[in-house]
Order: C-alpha cells, then structure tokens, then sequence
C-alpha cells in the first residue's frame, strides 16, 4: 500500500477503536447509573422488565464491545504472519488470509451489534423511567 493510504488506515483503524471504547465506557456508566436509580426500591414490579432489558442489552454491549476489539486485535496478528511466515508457503499465505477475513468479519459484526444493543437498552431505560415516574405521580406504584 502507498504511505496515503496505510495513513488512511491507520486514522480509521484509531477512530474505529475509540468508537468501540467510547460504547465500552458508555455502557458501562449507563448499567452503575441505572443500577443506581432502582437502589432503594426493593419490591418487585412488572416494569423492572424494561430495567432487566435495558441492563442485559448493556452488559451484552459491553461484552460485545470487548469481543470486536479481540477480533481486530487477532486480525492485526493474522496481518503480521500474513507478511512474515505465510510468505513461504502459497498453502500458509491462503490460510492465514482466511483467518484475517473471518476476525475482521466477526469484529466488524460485534461492533454492529455493539451499536444496536446499546441503542436497545438506551430506549427501553427511557421507557422504564417513564413509567416510573408517571406510576409515581399518578400514586399507582
């Protein structure tokens, strides 16, 4: 690749990581903060589904997060043997590529789902709120 464009992927490889770590962060404030607001309100209610649903799509957007950079972290070691010990052998080279195409696959799709389970969780703690709060100012909690 020229030098313009190994920049170009090296500035999309640093954007597409602090994305990644940005989320990571994200959700991880969102489940201490919705953890925080259900502290003190022991019983039990059919609108803590929506508080379920909103902490198990984070802590999967969470995981999900830790699966996509692995996935880059294995396809840049795939990266490195494709140019160092599958260059003496057509059979290494191809298999090596293999392994590349299928981590940067999986972590492009981990990163996908990353996105959307912490949108999910985002939209069903706003739901949950809602209804706490509209329970709590009509006096039916």
């Amino acid at each position: 690749m020229s030098e313009p464009a190994n920049q170009l992927h090296q500035q999309y490889q640093d954007s597409r990581g602090k994305y990644i770590y940005f989320l990571l962060t994200a959700a991880g404030a969102c489940i201490g903060y919705a953890v925080e607001k259900v502290s003190g309100n022991p019983a039990l209610k059919w609108n803590l589904a929506l508080l379920a649903v909103c902490l198990t799509s984070w802590a999967l957007s969470f995981c999900l997060g830790c699966r996509s950079i692995k996935c880059n972290e294995d396809g840049l070691h795939y990266n490195h043997m494709l140019f160092t010990a599958a260059s003496r052998s057509p059979v290494d080279r191809l298999a090596v590529e293999t392994l590349l195409a299928r981590s940067f696959s999986a972590s492009n799709t981990a990163a996908r789902w990353q996105f959307r389970l912490f949108i999910l969780g985002g939209v069903a703690f706003v739901a949950w709120r809602l209804i706490d709060i509209f329970s709590t100012s009509t006096g039916k909690r």
